[in-house]
């Protein structure tokens, strides 16, 4: 569940070099996915809920699954949660799975706690952890969102804070 000081060391900087956009709007997140070149298996994930009980990822396959990394100390991170609950409530459950996976060495009432803050009720609490994230998927800044194929592999990649609720991207998302 924690990040290293040198994984939140290289969040800090890539949010010091992420150009500010000239409208408050982030950008759409269809508009900033990238296809993966090698694909690798979500299998080796530690994930914990918010009672400390390990969720495997396979609980998933059959389904696309969009595993957004963040934390309730990152501010772009914070700005973008609203709109990945938004996101949750207009795709079918039966084909979608949306996991927010937060890294907060403080716990799960952290992020119950910022949940409440912002009127977030209908995302689940999971919990990651940084090293394992960045050995499993190479991925290891804040926020960024690995869209994951039924079959359980990593296939996109939306680096940055993005919108989630808008109709480009929940058009990209249903064509999948």
């Amino acid at each position: 569940m924690i990040l290293s000081r040198r994984q939140v060391l290289a969040g800090v900087a890539s949010l010091a070099a992420t150009p500010v956009c000239a409208s408050d709007a982030p950008p759409s997140a269809a508009s900033l996915a990238q296809p993966v070149a090698q694909p690798r298996t979500i299998s080796g994930l530690d994930i914990t809920d918010e009672a400390g009980a390990p969720v495997l990822a396979e609980a998933w396959r059959g389904r696309w699954v969009i595993l957004n990394l963040w934390a309730p100390w990152c501010l772009p991170c914070r700005r973008e949660m609203p709109s990945i609950e938004n996101l949750s409530r207009q795709l079918d459950p039966e084909r979608f799975a949306v996991v927010p996976l937060a890294f907060e060495w403080r716990g799960p009432i952290w992020v119950n706690k910022f949940y409440r803050e912002v009127g977030i009720t209908d995302l689940p609490v999971y919990l990651g952890d940084g090293e394992n994230v960045d050995a499993v998927l190479g991925l290891s800044n804040l926020p960024t969102t690995a869209i994951v194929n039924p079959q359980g592999q990593h296939v996109f990649t939306v680096a940055g804070e993005a919108r989630w609720d808008d109709s480009e991207t929940l058009a990209w998302l249903r064509a999948l």
